[in-house]
């Protein structure tokens, strides 16, 4: 049994100087302290560490912290809120704090940079309580560190670094296709010790002093010198706007025996050079204000695609589009009797905000060349139709039993009221003609207490 646990102890001291065969090292790095009282922290040898808590004291007699900058986007997956250090500050103690389900490998490089502002004159001391610092490893196991000061910083801080940006092409706003990332800049350092490496933190993770394909996002760079030295600033990318609008179609639905739909845009916001439509039949136009005949029954997506004079795209749709069948019924009966009830003899859209009436009989034509269901019914109920809203052309007459003409209209634009016919029945013919199809509806209806004799 001895020599087990012998054996045991042997493996675990094996493990444990594996783990920690690399001190990690943790040093305030005031000699690298940037304009606005940046003072970066930089890490090395850490291996799967999954926990670090870390106390600062700092003379707040010269200094009030403000925040922190330049998260070391290892700590982080996906910039989950979750796992981002957390920074808590109570009197002349800063707090840092972080953990998570993974481990972290950093040979070395910046934690993160430590802004304060600046309250008085002097020399400001900082002092890890290294008592309450720790690193532990995926493992749960706590691993050596040193903590270390580069020195006192001089209040007010005069750096000799500075860090300019030259942006040499423009991109777009972010809703744009391509996203907005167009913008190119080159980043540039004085005061450090050459040569450099850079470090930008954008979606292309790019490592030279340009990078290109910048959105309107701003975005950091890290630059760290030959002295060992982090230096990190932020740059927000000029854009242009591309346009922001709306798309408009009237009517807001068509049927198909008059499916002419009129385009346009209402702009809310920029410019706009090229225009180009989208019909959702594969029918397209560049015009602005284009309009559109359908030729089907159905629902479309009408996009389009601008572009301003700067190159900056915008797409927007408008989705579900209806060109409809029109059903329409045809009362035979209405009561001109001035109680603004039924007084005149109107066509309804079956469907559309009504429901047939209980005795209703409805039939479909079988003719080729007509479409639209037509109902022979008492009474009927939905939507006015306005013949000239919905026909290419129409013709309807209207004859007593004598075969006397009492009303006609060619592509009516009122309804009949009876004028002055008495009461009784009375023989139609309607004509329509549809953009694609045309039919001949005839019947009869009867006008009841007119008065009229």
């Amino acid at each position: 049994m001895r020599i087990f646990k012998t054996l045991a102890i042997v493996i675990l001291s094996f493990l444990l100087a594996q783990t920690g065969s690399a001190q990690i090292q943790s040093r305030l790095a005031t000699q690298c302290a940037t304009a606005h009282v940046d003072v970066p922290i930089v890490l090395s040898n850490l291996e799967n560490i999954s926990e670090f808590h870390l106390k600062l004291l700092f003379d707040n007699s010269l200094l009030a912290y403000d925040t922190t900058l330049y998260h070391n986007e290892s700590f982080s997956i996906n910039n989950n809120d979750s796992y981002k250090i957390k920074t808590h500050v109570v009197g002349d103690t800063l707090m840092l704090d972080w953990s998570a389900y993974y481990g972290v490998n950093l040979d070395e490089g910046l934690l993160l940079s430590i802004r304060f502002s600046e309250t008085g004159n002097g020399q400001a001391s900082f002092q890890w309580i290294e008592d309450d610092c720790e690193f532990k490893n995926i493992n749960g196991l706590n691993i050596d560190a040193s903590y270390a000061v580069d020195a006192p910083l001089a209040v007010p801080n005069n750096t000799a670094v500075s860090i300019d940006f030259n942006q040499f092409t423009i991109g777009c706003r972010d809703d744009s296709e391509t996203g907005g990332c167009k913008a190119q800049v080159e980043v540039s350092i004085t005061g450090g010790q050459e040569p450099y490496i850079y470090q930008w933190f954008d979606k292309l993770h790019q490592t030279d002093a340009i990078a290109i394909g910048l959105c309107q996002d701003p975005v950091a760079v890290l630059i760290k010198d030959n002295a060992g030295c982090y230096y990190a600033a932020d740059f927000a990318p000029v854009v242009h706007a591309a346009a922001k609008y709306n798309v408009l179609a009237t009517p807001e639905e068509v049927y198909i025996t008059k499916p002419n739909a009129q385009f346009s845009v209402e702009l809310e916001e920029g410019q706009i050079e090229t225009y180009a439509w989208d019909f959702g039949d594969k029918s397209t136009s560049s015009l602005e204000n284009p309009s559109h005949a359908y030729a089907k029954v159905g629902a479309y997506n009408v996009s389009l695609k601008t572009k301003n004079i700067e190159g900056c795209d915008t797409t927007v749709i408008l989705s579900n589009y209806q060109v409809k069948e029109l059903n329409f019924c045809i009362p035979n009966v209405f009561t001109p009797n001035g109680d603004n009830i039924n007084d005149e003899w109107v066509f309804k859209i079956m469907g559309e905000g009504g429901e047939e009436s209980e005795g209703e009989t409805s039939f479909r034509s079988s003719a080729p060349e007509r479409t639209g269901l037509v109902a022979d019914t008492k009474q009927c109920s939905g939507k006015d139709l306005i013949m000239r809203d919905y026909f290419k052309t129409c013709r309807l007459v209207v004859v007593n039993r004598n075969g006397s003409e009492v009303f006609e209209c060619t592509n009516c634009q009122e309804n009949w009221d009876g004028g002055g016919a008495p009461d009784g029945v009375y023989f139609y013919v309607f004509e329509w003609e549809g953009e694609y199809t045309k039919g001949k509806e005839t019947g009869n209806v009867t006008i009841i207490g007119s008065g009229n004799k």
